[in-house]
């Protein structure tokens, strides 16, 4: 589903911005991150980064209050951000092309870089926005992408938007082409605009 592979996509190029420089990657675009604090240890491989975090790279924005990555013996990048007050991590990947915006929100954000598992853990909600209109939505205490093979699942529980209950929402095809259209005509046939605006430095 489009929604879980934006949402793999998006954490996957978070954690891909720390790795070392290829040749291949020299067209990336650059990732900036924002923060109070921040904390590296070479010795064992781990970035702090601490209070009203902030990291945008190209049409990927998340925003936290802590955000942790660690690599492991094998080179594997393993990242946690989360939150200190009673807000929840968002993350937000722009699709200008096709006019989508996909928006993940819960109490925390971890991904594995070796099996590319995504989770969203705690209140999680996962969106998808055409042309600005919600289409797809999927509520739950656990949101996992599994990026490799391509399946995803959702888990109810105390903690799921609706306590106990998963919850998906997805709306007719004919609206999301609906929805479409009107962009299309709106832009006349080229991309959307961003909405994700990198901070000067």
């Amino acid at each position: 589903m489009n929604t879980f592979s934006a949402l793999a996509l998006s954490l996957s190029v978070l954690l891909s911005s720390y790795a070392y420089a290829q040749t291949e990657q020299a067209q990336e675009s650059e990732t900036l991150v924002l923060s109070d604090t921040l904390n590296y240890d070479d010795l064992s491989k781990t970035t702090q980064f601490s209070g009203n975090v902030i990291l945008t790279r190209g049409l990927f924005r998340l925003s936290s209050d802590q955000l942790n990555i660690v690599e492991d013996a094998e080179g594997f990048r393993h990242g946690k951000a989360t939150m200190t007050s009673s807000k929840l991590v968002e993350l937000l990947e722009e699709d200008l092309e096709n006019y989508e915006l996909i928006r993940a929100i819960g109490s925390r954000a971890e991904y594995n870089g070796k099996t590319e598992v995504v989770t969203m853990i705690g209140q999680a909600v996962v969106t998808r926005y055409v042309c600005g209109q919600p289409v797809d939505t999927v509520r739950g205490e656990r949101v996992v992408y599994d990026s490799k093979n391509k399946t995803y699942a959702a888990q109810g529980g105390p903690q799921s938007p609706e306590p106990g209950r998963v919850r998906s929402l997805v709306q007719p095809r004919s609206k999301a082409d609906r929805a479409v259209e009107a962009c299309r005509s709106k832009y006349q046939g080229k991309p959307m605009p961003s909405s994700i605006q990198t901070p000067d430095i």
